[in-house]
């Protein structure tokens, strides 16, 4: 979990490198962000505008333009359908994707995840 003080971002008790303290809040998932950066466990998430982030859940997030699985960018993706599934799973209007990598074949229509096991 992050943390700070007036003038130092932390995440489990490391140091954030570049964030900054008076704009950072904790997303949740392992996800944060200030005014100009996302991080993902502490660490800069490239490509991300922190703008319009948001953590979904599960090492997903996404902004207005991409999606993201714990803190990598998952390719081909749109973010304005994407759903996160829960157990590592994640859809879109045109894919399926299992911690952030194309499952080939599957149906967004029909996929879904089943909460208390098959």
């Amino acid at each position: 979990a992050y943390s700070k003080d007036n003038w130092t971002v932390y995440y489990e008790g490391r140091k954030v490198k570049g964030a900054s303290a008076s704009s950072f809040t904790d997303l949740g998932g392992g996800y944060g962000k200030d005014d100009w950066t996302v991080f993902y466990r502490g660490r800069k998430v490239d490509g991300a505008s922190a703008m319009t982030f948001e953590s979904l859940g599960n090492g997903y997030g996404k902004d207005a333009w991409k999606v993201f699985y714990r803190g990598g960018e998952v390719k081909g993706a749109s973010a304005q359908t994407f759903e996160e599934l829960g157990e590592g799973y994640g859809k879109d209007a045109w894919k399926v994707y299992y911690r952030g990598k194309e499952l080939p074949g599957a149906s967004p229509g029909s996929f879904e995840v089943p909460r208390d096991g098959w």
